[in-house]
């Protein structure tokens, strides 16, 4: 079961998931978190948050995602991309996605 990344909150099966995906600043390397959901440290919320690291061999890494942020709502996912874009230490790029 996944959590929201902004508010913690479980995500029901059956429920719609949305999800913002990144792209790390260059030097970042999470390669050996692949495939797996980490805790990430945000210091603009400072806070870990959890997000997916992208498989090297998966469709979203081949579609230059480095990591993935699951989200419940709209609005969670608009909160977590106005923090995201602060955490320019860390990411390059955040875009919209559908998870359901």
């Amino acid at each position: 079961m996944l959590r929201c990344a902004w508010c913690m909150k479980k995500v029901k099966d059956n429920n719609p998931v949305f999800g913002l995906s990144v792209k790390f600043v260059e030097g970042l390397d999470y390669s050996d978190s692949e495939g797996k959901i980490i805790q990430l440290w945000l210091n603009t919320r400072n806070t870990s948050v959890p997000m997916i690291v992208t498989a090297s061999d998966s469709e979203a890494k081949l579609q230059g995602t480095d990591g993935i942020f699951a989200i419940c709502s709209e609005k969670c996912g608009g909160k977590m991309k106005q923090t995201l874009s602060k955490e320019i230490t860390t990411f390059k790029e955040t875009k919209d996605i559908s998870l359901n």
